[in-house]
């Protein structure tokens, strides 16, 4: 998920009486408003690594761009580090695993990330580009959303950062 993609908060208390932990389609709508086109790529261990620094690359309206990562996938983040050097490679894990630098990964992200939106270029460098299991972002968070109802806030899942 693109650092500003996600337009609003979703709320564990329930807002319109739903339930604590049920998300209605208009709370989703709200945090996802833009139905972004989903790309399917390859990327190796060495381009998340990148791909991962260039959260560093500062621009007036936001010092830092966090991306959204799915469950499993962890890193360290240094912000006091080098542009470069923020990122240490061997806490780059899917599953507890670390990433090998010339593995093959699959990815999903927006069409927006996938042109190198937000300046995250590495995204352009991706192979084996198609289209995802799901059309959309809004699509695929209410299918999220709908498998495990009700939702509990996630852990934190950025160290350091």
């Amino acid at each position: 998920m693109n650092p500003g993609g996600v337009r609003a908060s979703l709320n564990f208390a329930p807002t319109s009486g739903e339930g604590d932990g049920v998300v209605t389609y208009e709370e989703a709508f709200n945090v996802q408003p833009f139905s972004n086109v989903l790309t399917m790529m390859s990327l190796t261990g060495a381009q998340i690594e990148a791909l991962l620094e260039q959260q560093a690359i500062a621009s007036r309206s936001r010092p830092v761009l966090i991306l959204g990562v799915s469950e499993g996938f962890t890193f360290s983040y240094n912000p006091n580090g080098p542009f470069g050097d923020r990122i240490d490679p061997a806490s780059i894990k899917l599953n507890s695993v670390v990433l090998d630098p010339a593995g093959s990964y699959r990815i999903v992200t927006s069409n927006f990330l996938a042109d190198g939106g937000d300046g995250f270029t590495v995204f352009r460098d991706g192979t084996d580009r198609g289209p995802a299991p799901v059309e959309d972002d809004l699509a695929a968070l209410l299918d999220y959303l709908a498998a495990n109802s009700p939702v509990s806030p996630p852990p934190d899942r950025i160290a350091g950062g």
